[in-house]
C-alpha cells in the first residue's frame, strides 16, 4: 500500500504526535508499505526521498515549525499513486491533505490526537478561553465529516466527539510506543547531575509545560507532602520536570512561593536520545493532565518499569490500571499528594506496580498499531468506493426526471455514515 501522511509537525520536533507518526511510519515500512510524509520545516540530514518539507513561518525560537498559511503541494503527487491519505491534524497541513484527497479522489483518514477545545479552554488568554473552544470543536466536526474514517487513541476521545454529535466511522487505536533507549549507567549519571543519593526517591514529569497539563497540581502536592508522615528514606524526595513550555516561568515562581524550590528541578528540553535516561533515573511518573487523548508518556514510563499516577479522566486513565500499574486520582492536589505519599512510603509497592506496568506496556507496540491502522485504511477505501457508487446512483436518478421537471431536493439517507467503532 502507498500512504501519504500529512502532519503539522515532524522531526526534529519532539512531542506525542511526532512520536506516534514516526513509530507508525517505521512499522508500516517494515511491513513492506511505502509511506510519504508531508510536514512543515526545513530538510533534515536524515530525511529521505519520501519526506517532503513544506514552507514554514520564520519563528526560529518557537518549539514547533509552524506552517505557512495557504499551503500548496509542490510535489509530483499524481506520480506517487497514493492509496490513502492520513491526516494527523485538522489545520493548515491537514486541510492541504484533505484538499489533495478530494482533488485526486483518494480516501481520507484522520487521527484525533488532541482535545483542542479543552486545550483552548485552559489557555492563559481570556479571549482564547472564551471563543476558541467552540471554534476548535467546529473545526474538528468539519474535518471528521469530510473523512472516510476517524481514528481515536482512546474510548474517551471517541465518546467526547460523539457527545458533540460528530458522526463518523470511528476506530479506536492507541498509538504504539517504542521502549526508550537507555544509555549505560544512565541512572547513576543523571542522579549525580541532580545531586541525588541512590536511595532518594525521584518523581518525574515529562512533557510540555502547558496550562492544560496542570503541572501546578504537582507543585501544590509537594507542598502538602512537607507536612506528611513519610519514612526517613523518603523525606528528601525530589521532583524533576523534563520539557519546556509557556508555563515554565509561572511554575518556577510558584515553586518559590510555596517554598519548595529546593526539591524541584526544571531540566528543560532534552535530546530524544536522552529521554530514556531520565525514566531510568526516576522512581515514580506523574501526569496530572485531565485532557489527554491517550498519554503516550505513561506507556513509555510503564515500559521502563515506573509506577504511574494520573487523573481519573480522559484517555490517560485507560492506559493505567488502577491499583495494578499505578493510581488513578481525582483532579485535586490532595488526591495527588495522597497517591504520591503512598508510593514514596512503599518501595515494594513501587516495584510491584513497575513490573505489572512492563507487562501492560507490551500491548502498545508500533507493530500492533500499524496492523490496526492498515485495517482502517482498507475500511476507508471501501467506504470511499461505496460513497462514490452512491453519488453516481443519485446522479443517474436525477437525469431520469421528466423533461422540464425540476429536480427534487434530496435529503441525505439516515445511517449513511455508520459508526462502527468499538
Amino acid at each position: 500500500m502507498r500512504i501519504a501522511i500529512f502532519s503539522e509537525c515532524y522531526t526534529p520536533v519532539l512531542n506525542g504526535v511526532v512520536t506516534s507518526v514516526v513509530n507508525l511510519r517505521e512499522a508500516l515500512i517494515a511491513m513492506g508499505h511505502t509511506v510519504y510524509v508531508f510536514a512543515p520545516g526545513s530538510p533534515q540530514p536524515d530525511d529521505d526521498e519520501t519526506i517532503f518539507r513544506l514552507p514554514e513561518l520564520p519563528f526560529p525560537k518557537h518549539p514547533y515549525h509552524l506552517p505557512r498559511p495557504f499551503q500548496r503541494l509542490h510535489a509530483p503527487f499524481a506520480e506517487m499513486e497514493i492509496d490513502v491519505i492520513h491526516c494527523q491534524h485538522p489545520f493548515t497541513i491537514g486541510k492541504l491533505g484533505a484538499e489533495t484527497a478530494k482533488k485526486y479522489d483518494i480516501p481520507l483518514v484522520y487521527t484525533v490526537h488532541s482535545h483542542y477545545n479543552e486545550m483552548a479552554a485552559a489557555a492563559k488568554s481570556p479571549l482564547l478561553r472564551t471563543m476558541a473552544p467552540t471554534a476548535m470543536m467546529q473545526i474538528m466536526r468539519s474535518f471528521c465529516n469530510r473523512s472516510d474514517c476517524v481514528i481515536t487513541p482512546s474510548r474517551h476521545t471517541r465518546e467526547t466527539l460523539r457527545a458533540e454529535d460528530i458522526r463518523a466511522n470511528y476506530s479506536i487505536i492507541p498509538s504504539g510506543v517504542q521502549k526508550p533507549y537507555v544509555r549505560p549507567n544512565a541512572r547513576k549519571t543523571i542522579r549525580e547531575r541532580l545531586g541525588l543519593s541512590p536511595e532518594t526517591p525521584l518523581l518525574l514529569y515529562l512533557g510540555r509545560l502547558g496550562p492544560e497539563k496542570r503541572i501546578d497540581l504537582i507543585l501544590e502536592s509537594v507542598a502538602l507532602l512537607r507536612q506528611s508522615d513519610l519514612p526517613e528514606s523518603a523525606k528528601s524526595f525530589r521532583v524533576v520536570f523534563v520539557g519546556d513550555g509557556q508555563c515554565r516561568t509561572d511554575l518556577e515562581v510558584q515553586a518559590r512561593e510555596l517554598g519548595i524550590e529546593s526539591r524541584i528541578t526544571f531540566a528543560g528540553i532534552v535530546p530524544h536520545a536522552e529521554v530514556g535516561d531520565w525514566y531510568a533515573a526516576s522512581d515514580v511518573f506523574v501526569l496530572p493532565s485531565n485532557c489527554e487523548t491517550q498519554g503516550m508518556v505513561l506507556i513509555e514510563a510503564m515500559a521502563m518499569g515506573l509506577p504511574c499516577i494520573t487523573i481519573n479522566h480522559g484517555g490517560a486513565c485507560e492506559m493505567v490500571a488502577n491499583g495494578e500499574t499505578g493510581f488513578l486520582v481525582n483532579h485535586t492536589c490532595h488526591s495527588l499528594a495522597k497517591a504520591i505519599q503512598r508510593l514514596l512510603a512503599e518501595p515494594e509497592l513501587r516495584r510491584q506496580f513497575g513490573e505489572a506496568g512492563r507487562i501492560r506496556a507490551e500491548r502498545y507496540t508500533p507493530e500492533a498499531m500499524a496492523s490496526k491502522v492498515l485495517e482502517v485504511y482498507a475500511k476507508a477505501i471501501e467506504v470511499h468506493f461505496n460513497s462514490a457508487i452512491r453519488k453516481n446512483r443519485r446522479f443517474t436518478l436525477d437525469i431520469r426526471r421528466k423533461p422540464g421537471e425540476k429536480a427534487k431536493p434530496r435529503r441525505p439517507r439516515k445511517g449513511f455514515r455508520l459508526d462502527s467503532g468499538e
